[in-house]
């Protein structure tokens, strides 16, 4: 769950809604200066956040703030289950999609270790992707440090990322962000992507990495009237019969 901060309440997005999102600001990609992701990649973008769809359906409070726990606030094991089933969904017909995937949870799982090395279920999820993509991409991988990937897939995973982070700019309205490491091609160059809006809606990024001059996009949402709620059961109760679906919608152009 995505909490679009309001006034005077949030408006809540899905995570594979953003997920979704994240698929079609990719379709734009590529111009001559940017190489454009190819179909399995844009399969592994569309589909990273898959495995939300369950949560999401029956949403809980974040028991501090009383806030809807949003995706930064998940327990460890229930982070860890909700990562496995977005990179085993759709392994039978897409595995290089899910090794993608995998790749991408594996890097956020890291950052879990690194703030507390004792996570044990958070260690055991990094020893299942590195084994699950070994296997997949056929190739003896001891940790998930990108140097040690082929430049391929160091480069298609970085895609999977960079969506991931214009769709989040634009899902909670940040006004501004820097991406670095984006990549020109497959033989690692790279440059760094300003992005950034004055109202939230409507964006420039420099340098320009799409193919149209200007690109819209759009997202569903429900609105809440409130900050705060006492249960799951209330928010639940609230978004079944209170809430209002709202259109977001968006746009990308040159600076």
């Amino acid at each position: 769950m995505i909490r679009r901060d309001e006034r005077d309440g949030w408006i809540l997005i899905n995570q594979h809604d953003h997920a979704e999102l994240s698929g079609e600001i990719m379709k734009y990609w590529g111009n001559k200066d940017f190489a454009r992701p190819d179909s399995e990649v844009l399969f592994a973008i569309g589909e990273h956040d898959n495995g939300w769809k369950e949560w999401d359906s029956c949403p809980k409070v974040n028991p501090v703030s009383l806030y809807p726990m949003n995706f930064l606030e998940m327990s460890p094991s229930d982070q860890s289950e909700i990562w496995r089933r977005c990179f085993r969904r759709h392994l039978t017909d897409h595995p290089y999609a899910s090794a993608l995937i995998a790749l991408h949870f594996g890097k956020l799982n890291e950052k879990s270790l690194n703030k507390n090395s004792s996570n044990g279920i958070a260690r055991a999820l990094q020893s299942e992707i590195t084994d699950f993509v070994s296997g997949i991409l056929k190739i003896n991988i001891s940790d998930l440090n990108l140097n040690s990937l082929p430049m391929d897939v160091q480069v298609n995973l970085r895609f999977v990322q960079i969506a991931d982070i214009i769709s989040l700019t634009l899902c909670h309205g940040w006004p501004s962000i820097g991406i670095e490491d984006v990549p020109l091609g497959y033989d690692g160059s790279s440059t760094a992507l300003n992005l950034k809006s004055n109202d939230g809606s409507n964006y420039v990024i420099s340098p320009y990495p799409f193919s149209h001059p200007l690109i819209g996009l759009q997202i569903e949402g429900r609105r809440l009237g409130q900050k705060r709620f006492s249960s799951d059961a209330e928010l639940r109760e609230m978004l079944k019969k209170e809430s209002q679906r709202e259109m977001l919608r968006f746009s990308i152009r040159k600076e």
